[in-house]
């Protein structure tokens, strides 16, 4: 995924992982080629930084509405 691509609030796959996780920072520099994003894994407590790269958007259709998705998360879900 392009760093110029990325926007706070899209949902993403983790390729490194297989987890869901949601974009909560812009990218920031890590080398010329790539840039870390700061992500919060869905259903965890947990943060991390991932380099673009290894991150994928979800479809349209599985985005926030706010990104022209229609993903309304689920009540039990935190």
């Amino acid at each position: 995924m392009l760093a110029k691509d990325i926007k706070i609030g899209q949902r993403v796959h983790v390729l490194t992982n297989g987890m869901i996780a949601l974009v909560v920072g812009n990218p920031e520099y890590y080398t010329p080629k790539s840039k870390l994003v700061r992500l919060k894994y869905e259903n965890s407590t947990r943060f991390e930084y991932m380099i673009n790269s290894r991150i994928e958007p979800l479809p349209l259709d599985q985005q926030y509405p706010a990104h022209g998705g229609t993903y309304v998360k689920p009540e039990n879900d935190f």
